[in-house]
Parts: C-alpha cells; sequence; structure tokens
C-alpha cells in the first residue's frame, strides 16, 4: 500500500479489547442453541423476512458492483481526458526542457479538476520529472503503474491509506520523453455509491417491514383459524362428536373445515351404527335364548288348553252353571298362547333370518298378490287401498317370499296408524337405477322425535295389544340382505310414506 506524505498509519484495536470481545463473544450462547417455542406464525414471518432479507442484500450488492463499476468507467474516462488535454503542453515543455512551466501547468490543471488527486511528468525511466505533491512523491509511486515498451496508455487501481486511486498513465507521442501520469480520486464516488445504496436498502427495508406485518396479519388469520379447528379436534377426541368447525371462507382451510365437519359427521353416524348394531346383536342374543325357552312350555299349554276346550264341548251341557264361562276363557287363553307364539317365531326369525333365495321378482306382481292377503283388514278398518303400477318395471333380483312378508309388515304397520275410513297408495316406480315400491297413508304420521327408532327391536306406537315392535325391524333387516334400502317421510298428522328401495 502506497503511502502519501501527511497521513498515518491507521489505529488497530488495542490487545486488552480483543481479548475482552473474545471473551464477550465466547460467553454468549449462539440464537439457534437458545431453547425457544414458535409458532407457526412467527416462524412463517422470521421464513419470509429472511428470505426477503437475503434477496435484498443479493440485489443492494448487484446495485453496488454495478453503480460502483459504471463510475470507475466514468472516472477513468475523465483521467485519460486530463492526460490528452496535457499531453501536447508537457510534451513541448519538456522538448524545451522549461521545468516551471511544466510545474505550472501541472498545478494548474490539478486545481481545475476536483477529482483529480494528483499529476505528475515521468521520463522514459519511469523517473519523476515534474509534480503536483507539496511534499515529494510518494515512495514506489512512479513505477507503481509504469508502461511497458511500446504501450500507449493504461490505468491501474493503487491501495492508499486515502482510499484506491485510479492511475491513469499515457505516453507522450515522442515515447523517449517519458509519459503523464493522472490520478483520480475513487473515495468520493464510492461514498456517492454506498450513499445511493443505502438510500435503496432504507427503502426495501421499509418494503420489507411492510411485508413483514402483512405476513403477519396473514399468518395471524390463519393460525388463528388453525387454533379453532385444533380446538374442534381436541373436542372431537375428547368425546363431543356434535363439535363443529366454522367455515368462514372458500379456501383451502374452509374446505379443509368443510371436510372435517363432514368426516366428524360420518363419525357420529358410524357410532351409532355401531350402538345400534351392538344393542341389536345383545337384544338378539337375548331373544333367541328367551324365544327358545319359551316355546316350549308355550307348545304345552296350547296343547293342553285346546284339549281341554275339546272335552268341555263334549261335556257341555253337564257342566254346572258356574263352569258355563269356562270354554270360553280357555279360547282367550289358547289365543293369547297362540300369539306369544307369533312373537317367539318373529324373534327367531329376526335373530337367525334365512338366506335369501334370489330369483327374478316382478314388483307389480308382488303388489297385486300381496293386496288380497290384507283385505280382511282392510274392510276391518273401513280404509281404501289404490294401486299405481309403473308399467314396463324390470324385475329384481329376490326372494319372493321374504319381499312379501315385508310389504305385508309395512302395510300392517299403514293400517295400524289408520283412522277409520282413511287411504292407502301402493305404487311402483324406477329411481336412479333402482326399483320402488313406495306406500303411502294419510294417517296419523310419525312423531320427528320417534322417526329415528322406528327400526328398532321392540319400538312401536300401535295400541297396546296390537304390535309387536318386531315388524318394521324385521321388514329392515329382510331389504338390507337384498342390498336395499328403506326411506321413511312422515308429517304428524299428515301421514306417512314409506319407500322400499331395490338395486336392479
Amino acid at each position: 500500500m502506497t503511502s502519501f506524505p501527511g497521513r498515518g498509519p491507521a489505529a488497530g484495536a488495542s490487545p486488552r479489547r480483543r481479548a475482552k470481545n473474545d471473551l464477550s463473544q465466547r460467553g454468549r450462547r449462539p440464537l439457534w442453541a437458545r431453547p425457544a417455542a414458535a409458532g407457526i406464525r412467527l416462524k412463517l414471518a422470521a421464513g419470509t423476512a429472511g428470505v426477503a432479507a437475503v434477496f435484498g442484500l443479493l440485489v443492494l450488492g448487484g446495485v453496488y458492483r454495478g453503480v460502483s463499476s459504471s463510475l470507475e468507467e466514468e472516472i477513468g474516462r475523465r483521467g485519460f481526458t486530463i492526460a490528452e488535454t496535457l499531453l501536447d503542453p508537457c510534451q513541448g515543455f519538456r522538448l524545451a526542457d522549461d521545468s516551471f512551466a511544466l510545474q505550472h501547468i501541472l498545478r494548474s490543471a490539478l486545481s481545475r479538476y476536483d477529482d483529480a488527486r494528483y499529476i505528475f511528468v515521468v521520463d522514459g525511466s519511469g523517473n519523476v520529472v515534474s509534480h503536483t505533491f507539496g511534499r515529494g512523491v510518494p515512495r514506489g509511486l512512479g513505477r507503481a503503474n509504469f508502461l511497458r515498451p511500446g504501450e500507449r496508455s493504461r490505468a491501474g487501481l493503487i491501495g492508499t491509506e486515502e482510499g484506491s486511486i485510479l492511475d491513469v498513465a499515457m505516453a507522450f507521442p515522442l515515447e523517449e520523453l517519458g509519459g503523464i501520469r493522472v490520478g483520480m480520486k475513487t473515495a468520493g464516488a464510492r461514498r456517492r455509491v454506498v450513499a445511493a445504496t443505502m438510500r435503496w436498502g432504507a427503502a426495501a427495508a421499509a418494503v420489507l417491514g411492510l411485508g413483514v406485518g402483512f405476513v403477519l396479519w396473514l399468518t395471524g388469520r390463519i393460525s388463528s383459524r388453525l387454533e379453532r379447528l385444533a380446538g374442534v379436534a381436541e373436542e372431537v377426541g375428547r368425546g363431543n362428536l356434535a363439535a363443529a368447525a366454522p367455515v368462514e371462507d372458500d379456501d383451502e382451510l374452509g374446505r379443509l373445515a368443510g371436510a372435517f365437519n363432514a368426516m366428524t359427521a360420518d363419525l357420529r353416524r358410524s357410532q351409532d351404527q355401531l350402538l345400534k348394531a351392538g344393542k341389536l346383536a345383545a337384544v338378539g342374543e337375548l331373544a333367541a335364548c328367551v324365544a327358545h325357552e319359551i316355546n316350549n312350555p308355550l307348545n304345552t299349554m296350547a296343547v293342553c288348553a285346546q284339549s281341554l276346550v275339546e272335552r268341555l264341548r263334549d261335556a257341555g251341557p253337564c257342566l254346572p252353571g258356574s263352569l258355563e264361562d269356562l270354554p270360553k276363557g280357555l279360547e282367550t287363553i289358547d289365543r293369547e298362547i297362540r300369539r306369544c307364539k307369533r312373537i317367539t317365531s318373529g324373534l327367531l326369525q329376526f335373530t337367525h333370518p334365512a338366506e335369501p333365495s334370489l330369483a327374478p321378482v316382478d314388483l307389480n306382481t308382488l303388489v297385486l298378490e300381496t293386496l288380497p292377503l290384507l283385505e280382511h283388514r282392510f274392510k276391518a278398518a273401513r280404509c281404501a287401498v289404490e294401486r299405481a303400477l309403473e308399467p314396463g318395471l324390470p324385475p329384481v333380483s329376490a326372494d319372493l317370499d321374504q319381499l312379501k312378508q315385508a310389504l305385508l309388515n309395512i302395510l300392517h304397520n299403514a293400517v295400524d296408524h289408520l283412522k277409520e275410513g282413511g287411504r292407502i297408495v301402493v305404487s311402483t316406480a324406477l329411481r336412479d337405477g333402482s326399483a320402488l315400491i313406495r306406500v303411502s297413508d294419510d294417517g296419523a304420521g310419525i312423531p320427528p322425535e320417534n322417526l329415528g327408532r322406528i327400526f328398532d327391536l321392540f319400538f312401536t306406537t300401535s295400541k297396546p295389544g296390537s304390535g309387536s315392535g318386531l315388524g318394521l325391524a324385521i321388514c329392515q333387516k329382510i331389504v338390507a340382505a337384498h342390498g336395499g334400502s328403506i326411506e321413511v317421510e312422515s308429517e304428524p298428522g299428515r301421514g306417512s310414506v314409506f319407500t322400499v328401495v331395490l338395486p336392479l
């Protein structure tokens, strides 16, 4: 490094201060080594700020290098211009050996150009002939940017304590006379570059701050929605399947909340079905045991009751007056025993249903064969029965007897809830690749609180003694075994509609 006169070496940090700094650095734990718990909001903000800062530094570095290079080129052109301006006059003074005039023109030129640090003339050997330095030529400067033989001009940076100097060397037309050297200051230009870069940096920092603020606001909204969703998930985890996540917007988080709600609803339905299946399995097992145990004594009682009735009928005129009602009482006992047997038979059929024997079944024919079986019930209830059968209905693969039993159960249920003079409509139709049997009535309807229970075992709303709560449960089991389903629509006071849906 070239030292200019009047400039001392820069003072370095003392050994004691360096040691103190080293100790303070050793005692400080790095940021990444400290335990910290950061949420997604802080992580996203820190990540965004880090990426923006790195990108901004790269851009500012590129701007700094580009502007510095452009200014150095401009300073070099000014240096060459100054050298060319002085070249001919200085060569003339060199030929005339007029050192006073040479010194005067150099000093005059230096005073006119603010960005020129020095101007001096060298001979062919690189020795300084005339210069503008007040206290002598700095050591080594004369040969620092020396022109090689045949080289007309060149420029190069020279490091000094005042900063970098762009040294421009240009040979006289008569090369043996030497040449002229002009030193251009770059420190001022660099300060201007740094100031411009700092202004750009401040603007970029302001934009970065706005960006980080926007990211914090945006991530705050996202994280708050995620926290609410996590809270609902925790509620569901604790068993509250009625908890629902708020669907605020139609974006990814909104769709996530909707999917979560749908999943919770499916889970709730699955749990209800599992509970119902477990209850049915337990009740079915109990019913099967009870039915098997009760059937035998019922059979014995029925045989004994029938035998006594027949014997009393044969000895009817000989009975004393106090026993005249005995045959009627025994007939009542026999009738109730047979009713109990029908209930136990239904239980056995529910718990151990027969596998359906599948064959093509015409649903219109099924309806036409089933309705006459209940004609006596329709007359007793004084109700009108109408048919609305769709012609050309394709057959379904089913067990005719089981479907007939299911339809009978639904019709029995409709008659049980009709008022005198009511109306029942039985229809068939097609819908989305399925065949339908629809039974509608204008009876009392089903209260909303009972709609979810009508297929439960032993649940009934019929009059005491007229229903066992097995008919619809058996009906649903038969239809489910055929791959179908039963849909129920009802409005209290306006009747009900039962629709059996069977795949074609």
